[in-house]
């Protein structure tokens, strides 16, 4: 990493905490500099504005996100072991701190600035299009049972999320030890495949 871009790097890091502690609308390019360590100057060399630097964020976390969204499917191995290996990944990017602070960031101006985060929002949603990819695969390999692709996705993502995502995301709880995640994937993959599986 060369100097410009570990200057970008820390003008990053505190624009995040930045946000993070006053919120977009209530932080400023002078508060950032600050927090860097460098000067007005050289922020608006790196980004125009704030919201070139939000946007950034998002690309960011965009992604980390789209590393572990290849949910290919492969007719010669089970369905509980892609399925495992697809919520094992899940959450090991659940678990990244430089993500869950984009996470944090980007979720907390959903209310104060939506405009800002709906090209976000879409590509989140968009993401999640590989595992309903996966689903439409597993039911045309006559495997699944015929159901919506979509509706089975947020119910998987759903009973995954709801221990290890909402939690630390909304209450600042800690991520289930190894053991606990290991549980949480097993029992999810079981009763998404005991109702699903043909």
């Amino acid at each position: 990493m060369n100097q410009r871009e570990r200057k970008q790097a820390a003008i990053l890091a505190a624009a995040i905490s930045e946000f993070q502690e006053k919120g977009f609308q209530g932080s400023s390019m002078d508060a950032i500099s600050l927090r860097a360590k460098v000067s007005k100057r050289t922020v608006y060399n790196h980004f125009e504005n704030k919201e070139a630097l939000f946007q950034v964020m998002v690309q960011q976390l965009f992604e980390l996100s789209a590393e572990q969204q290849d949910y290919r499917y492969y007719a010669d191995q089970s369905l509980k072991q892609q399925l495992s290996t697809i919520a094992e990944r899940k959450i090991k990017l659940f678990n990244d701190p430089h993500m869950n602070n984009l996470v944090r960031v980007i979720f907390s101006e959903c209310i104060h600035s939506p405009t800002l985060v709906q090209d976000a929002l879409q590509k989140f949603q968009q993401q999640e299009l590989g595992l309903e990819s996966w689903i439409s695969a597993a039911i045309a390999d006559n495997r699944l049972k015929k159901v919506d692709p979509h509706y089975a996705s947020e119910q998987f993502m759903g009973l995954i999320k709801s221990v290890t995502f909402w939690p630390q995301l909304l209450m600042n709880q800690p991520l289930p030890e190894a053991q606990q995640c290991q549980k949480i994937i097993d029992d999810s993959v079981s009763m998404f495949l005991n109702f699903y599986q043909c």
